[in-house]
């Protein structure tokens, strides 16, 4: 059995016969000849060093405030409370001076232009609703008219475009991927139907729709409002789940998060040009 060897000390309880320098050993020996050290290399707080030294050191600290007032009370808080005493009757002077000259208020240039009644307040939230109802029915309207225009030759009619462009906001998906996604999916056709049993506008599994709406049946999914409705809410939890990223929901949409997430832990690239397709609306070729 080997002895056991016995462990240094800690860094900061080793002790140097000498003190350390930045630029090397001193010149001077520590200990000096008589076997004490000299007085600068002594803590004035340690005992070891000059007493008078020692009484230098705490009488040229600066008595703070507090100490002078635990030292006589009496004298520094009657000076105190009589410097406030005089300053607060100044101030609420000042005060009550701004507040009756007229020209104070006309620097802040404050004129109300109507009075602040629940009335007033009333007519100006109705008159900025109004205006923003206004600006959306006007995206709304234009936005529209581009796609009726873009997708005449498939024959994209009006009631479904105001579908389409109504459901997607309700769902919270920008209206320009949900008409890239139905143009993809079905070209705009209600019946449309794959080899796999894919339904509808959207392409929807009736797997997947009973998963947001137990007990509908294969030809409820035949309804545009219904299979958008779904099809569009599927997308948005994709969305949420690949932590905003369209694109990766959108393969996910097309392949199934399942196999996107699989080719992703492989460190692979699910892009099968699924996503570009329906952001450009150009629909797969």
């Amino acid at each position: 059995m080997q002895p056991s060897r016995r462990r240094p000390p800690p860094p900061w309880e080793r002790h140097s016969p000498e003190p350390r320098h930045p630029v090397g050993r001193p010149h001077r020996r520590f200990p000096d000849a008589a076997g004490e050290a000299p007085a600068r290399y002594r803590r004035a707080f340690d005992g070891a060093g000059d007493k008078r030294v020692n009484e230098g050191v705490r009488l040229r600290r600066r008595r703070s405030t507090f100490d002078r007032l635990r030292q006589n009370p009496v004298r520094h808080g009657i000076i105190g409370l009589s410097i406030v005493g005089t300053a607060a009757p100044l101030a609420v002077a000042r005060y009550a001076s701004m507040r009756t000259d007229p020209s104070h208020e006309q620097v802040l240039n404050f004129t109300p232009a109507m009075p602040l009644s629940d009335q007033a307040v009333g007519q100006a939230w109705q008159t900025a609703k109004t205006e923003v109802e206004e600006t959306r029915t006007t995206e709304r309207d234009t936005l529209i008219e581009e796609k009726l225009e873009r997708y005449q030759e498939l024959g994209l009619e009006r009631e479904l475009a105001e579908t389409i462009y109504d459901l997607a906001l309700e769902s919270d998906i920008d209206p320009d991927i949900a008409f890239g996604l139905v143009r993809t999916e079905s070209e705009f056709k209600t019946q449309a139907t794959s080899h796999v049993g894919a339904i509808g506008l959207t392409q929807l599994m009736p797997s997947t729709a009973k998963w947001f709406q137990p007990g509908i049946q294969t030809r409820d999914l035949r309804d545009p409002k219904t299979n958008l409705s779904i099809g569009f809410r599927y997308l948005r939890e994709l969305i949420d789940k690949y932590d905003g990223d369209e694109r990766m929901a959108l393969l996910a949409y097309n392949r199934g998060p399942g196999t996107v997430d699989r080719v992703l832990k492989r460190g692979g690239d699910p892009d099968n040009g699924y996503a570009e397709a329906v952001l450009t609306g150009r629909g797969v070729h």
